[in-house]
C-alpha cells in the first residue's frame, strides 16, 4: 500500500469508504494502470508518478473503488468513468495571446500559403483558438476558420462556452476586452463575431478518427508533446503530418521536441521556429 494512505489526514478523509471497502492500492497494479493510460492516450506520468498516483487514488476512492485493479477494470468498461479520469488528469491553465511570435509568423505566411483552415491541438479551454482569430481579425484577416481539439471533454465544453475570468486576459490589449468580449456574471465571454469561426471537438490524437478530420493548412500543436515519451511523440507527429498538405505549416512549443520531425523541414526566424511539410 502506498505510504500516503497511512497519513492520518487521508485516513480521516477516507474513513467512511474504508469502513465499507478495504483499500488496497498496490504498486504493481498502478504500473499496469499507468501503462494503459500511456498506451491509449499518450500521457506519460513517469516523472510525476507519485503526484499522479495520489490524484488517481483520490479519484478511485471518491468513486467507491478500493484498488487500482478494480479502477482499471471499470474504466475499461465505462467510457463515462474513463472520460472523467482523463479530465481530472489533464486540467491545464492557459491564457490569451500566449507566445505571439508564432502568430506573427502565421500572418506573414497567410497569403503565400493561402492559409484558411487552422487546427489547434490541444486547444484546452479555447484561449489559443480565440487568440488566433482575434489576432488575425485585428489585421484584416477574417476569412479564417479554426478547429480546436482536446482530450479533456470538460475543457472542450468550456471552450465552446467561451467565458473566462479576467486573469486569462491579462496579456490581451485592453481595447480588445471591450471589442471582442461581453461581460456576463463576472466573466468575459467571447463575442459571436469570433465564436462563429471556431469549432471545438473532443478528440484523442491517437484514435483513427483523428485522421478523418480532413486537411488543414496550418496546425498549432504547442505544449502537448511534453506529456509524451519519444515513441508517442513520433506517433503523434505522424498523425499530424497526415492532416497537412505539402507545404503545410506546423507550430510546436519551444520545449516540446528537440528534433526535426520526419517529413518536415525546420525554419528559423526571429519570431520563433516552425516546420513545413515536405
Amino acid at each position: 500500500m502506498f505510504f500516503w494512505l497511512k497519513n492520518k489526514k487521508n485516513n480521516n478523509q477516507n474513513k467512511k469508504i474504508s469502513q465499507k471497502k478495504e483499500l488496497n492500492f498496490k504498486d504493481n497494479d498502478a504500473k499496469i494502470l499507468l501503462q494503459e493510460i500511456k498506451d491509449k492516450f499518450g500521457l506519460d506520468y513517469e516523472k510525476q508518478k507519485l503526484v499522479t498516483l495520489q490524484k488517481i487514488e483520490r479519484f478511485a476512492i471518491k468513486n467507491g473503488i478500493g484498488d487500482f485493479r478494480e479502477l482499471k477494470a471499470k474504466i475499461d468498461n465505462s467510457i463515462e468513468l474513463q472520460t472523467r479520469l482523463i479530465n481530472m488528469l489533464t486540467v491545464t491553465e492557459t491564457y490569451f495571446y500566449r507566445e505571439l511570435g508564432h502568430f506573427k509568423i502565421l500572418l506573414k505566411l497567410m497569403k503565400e500559403k493561402n492559409i484558411k483552415k487552422i487546427l489547434c491541438v490541444p486547444s484546452s479551454s479555447g484561449e489559443e483558438v480565440y487568440s488566433i482569430l482575434m489576432y488575425l481579425q485585428e489585421r484584416q484577416q477574417a476569412d479564417i476558420f479554426v478547429t480546436g481539439l482536446d482530450l479533456n471533454s470538460d475543457e472542450v465544453a468550456a471552450a465552446k462556452k467561451g467565458c473566462y475570468l479576467e486573469r486569462s486576459l491579462h496579456l490581451l490589449p485592453k481595447n480588445l476586452h471591450t471589442k471582442y468580449f461581453q461581460r456576463q456574471e463576472g466573466r468575459y465571454c467571447v463575442s459571436h463575431l469570433i465564436k462563429k469561426r471556431a469549432n471545438f471537438l473532443h478528440q484523442n490524437i491517437f484514435d483513427t478518427s483523428f485522421l478523418e478530420l480532413g486537411s488543414f493548412d496550418a496546425i498549432f500543436c504547442r505544449n502537448m508533446f511534453i506529456y509524451f515519451n519519444n515513441d508517442k511523440k513520433v506517433k503523434a507527429l505522424s498523425q499530424i503530418h497526415t492532416l497537412l498538405p505539402i507545404g503545410g505549416i506546423l507550430f510546436i512549443g519551444h520545449a516540446d521536441i528537440s528534433f526535426t520531425p520526419e517529413g518536415f523541414i525546420k525554419k528559423i526566424s526571429n519570431d520563433g521556429n516552425y516546420f513545413i511539410k515536405v
